[in-house]
């Protein structure tokens, strides 16, 4: 499916990403959102420059790492 707006893009890039690491790394699959969100953060390199890149604010970032995380994450340990 074709993202619409960047914010989907994002959410759409971001997941593929989690998706990898999680296949890479037992412990990511099974983080609470905030080790999520740190050690995505860390491996991306989140800094200005992905903000830029999408152009999106912080917060709206962080409302795509949440949903990235209910996908990725939750839907593997149910």
């Amino acid at each position: 499916m074709k993202p619409r707006t960047v914010y989907e893009k994002a959410v759409q890039d971001f997941t593929e990403t989690a998706r990898k690491l999680a296949r890479l790394n037992q412990h990511f699959r099974q983080a609470s959102f905030a080790e999520f969100e740190m050690e995505f953060e860390m491996l991306m390199g989140f800094d200005e420059e992905v903000l830029k890149r999408y152009g999106l604010p912080k917060p709206m970032v962080e409302r795509a790492l949440l949903e990235v995380y209910q996908t990725v994450v939750l839907d593997q340990q149910r």
